[in-house]
């Protein structure tokens, strides 16, 4: 098989691939925490919740038994995340140094008032997907030029 199809398919494609899906996903990423800049605030309350077995991509573990509870309108909702992509031991020692007594700024989507975090914004680590992105691009289009060069 010829060398320059071995190094296309396993350096090239690879990267274009997930340069193509990290960099998708970075944008999401950015553009919904820029978005959450305009929702709406309401007044939280910490309340008790149940236990459940949660999973994400890197472990599982059991949720913390508290989240903040919030009114909109006539409807209640519960909020059970700090930021659009937390961390869940961030929440775990967040969620600590709350009392139950004290009033907590929800932050929701007009929209999709179910849809509520703690802290709105950008924060620093949103932009690592797009970064790894955009330097798997980077390598597979060097990759590209260079095979053609040589």
């Amino acid at each position: 098989m010829n060398e320059y199809l071995i190094i296309f398919l396993v350096g090239i494609v690879p990267c274009l691939i997930v340069g193509i899906w990290q960099t998708f996903v970075g944008y999401s990423v950015i553009h919904q925490a820029r978005k959450s800049l305009d929702w709406q605030v309401a007044r939280g309350k910490l309340t008790p919740a149940q236990n459940t077995l949660a999973g994400d991509e890197v472990a599982f573990h059991v949720q913390n038994a508290l989240q903040i509870s919030y009114q909109v309108g006539e409807q209640n909702y519960h909020c059970q995340k700090l930021n659009l992509y937390e961390n869940w031991k961030q929440r775990t020692s967040w969620l600590q140094q709350l009392s139950p007594t004290q009033a907590v700024p929800v932050y929701y989507n007009p929209a999709k008032p179910q849809e509520a975090v703690i802290e709105r914004g950008i924060k620093p680590h949103y932009w690592l997907p797009l970064i790894l992105g955009i330097s798997s691009l980077t390598m597979a289009l060097l990759g590209s030029y260079f095979l053609i060069v040589s």
